[in-house]
């Protein structure tokens, strides 16, 4: 289904937020600055926060040429805020970002150039400009190219530019998903013919959770829609995880358990303790097997 695009006539950046008062400013900071010479607007969708979020975004007001701050408090979940920003939309491209993170100067451009060529398209996550190394340390090196999460590519949510079009067609974001909604939404988008590409130059500074519950909610999650992913999609090819696998995470979060304890290390642990925890509550919730 792939063609090319023309420049689009009105790029919608949206944003998602709720209680991003201590990282917005940063984002709307970097946005205010970007390196793009077309038409774009950028719409700032309040999922309900409880601190000066909406304040200190509407205080950027006159640092865009057009920006909106949207009530999106009806339902919670940053799925249900992105599709809520996506349908308040006027541009015919979308570029969605988080408020916890960092746009590079040329993100948007970049994005916008890719996509030319491409029905979505994403673009690098960097790490090492605002997390520390211990928190880097917990995770694996982001993906250097387009990502993939064991069946098809997928574009990150927080690095996504889409022709709004397309993201009507797919019937957006699955507000059933919590965590994994930009997986299942790009697996679904491949598989209905759309392209998804990868943009060297739309870079993000992405920002990583550092304190133990989020590390552990955020793991969690990923893990019970690790669980939802293969009910969704085991007819469509994806696999199970083998055992062994699944048998050398459980022995390694047993014996390293003393890893809770340490300064450097918790982290590490508590994000695979927690995503093997989501995995056995969403395989007993959705009656398949993938631990």
């Amino acid at each position: 289904m792939s063609h090319t695009h023309p420049a689009p006539q009105l790029v919608s950046v949206v944003i998602p937020v709720k209680n991003g008062a201590a990282t917005i400013g940063e984002q709307l900071e970097a946005l205010s600055n970007q390196h793009y010479d077309g038409p774009w607007e950028l719409l700032v969708v309040d999922n309900a926060s409880t601190d000066d979020t909406r304040a200190i975004a509407e205080n950027w007001a006159d640092r865009f040429p057009k920006l909106r701050v949207l009530d999106a408090s009806a339902r919670p979940g940053s799925s249900y805020a992105r599709n809520f920003g996506a349908q308040a939309a006027d541009g015919d491209f979308i570029a969605f970002c988080d408020a916890d993170d960092v746009v590079a100067p040329d993100w948007i451009a970049a994005l916008v150039k890719g996509a030319q060529e491409f029905d979505a398209v994403t673009g690098p996550q960097e790490v090492t400009v605002i997390n520390d190394e211990a928190v880097q340390s917990w995770r694996s090196p982001r993906a250097q190219t387009l990502p993939r999460a064991r069946f098809l590519p997928f574009a990150p949510s927080c690095n996504l530019g889409v022709w709004a079009d397309v993201f009507d067609r797919t019937g957006g974001f699955n507000e059933e998903y919590p965590q994994a909604h930009d997986v299942e939404w790009s697996w679904r988008a491949q598989l209905a013919s759309f392209t998804l590409g990868y943009a060297p130059d739309a870079v993000v500074h992405y920002r990583y959770r550092s304190d133990a519950r989020g590390i552990a909610r955020q793991a969690y999650l990923s893990g019970l829609d690790s669980a939802r992913l293969y009910r969704d999609y085991r007819r469509e090819g994806l696999r199970r995880r083998p055992l062994r696998r699944v048998l050398r995470v459980w022995v390694w979060i047993v014996l390293r358990s003393p890893l809770v304890f340490s300064p450097t290390r918790r982290g590490l642990w508590i994000r695979r303790a927690g995503e093997a925890r989501g995995r056995l509550v969403g395989s007993l919730r959705f009656r398949v097997f993938s631990l």
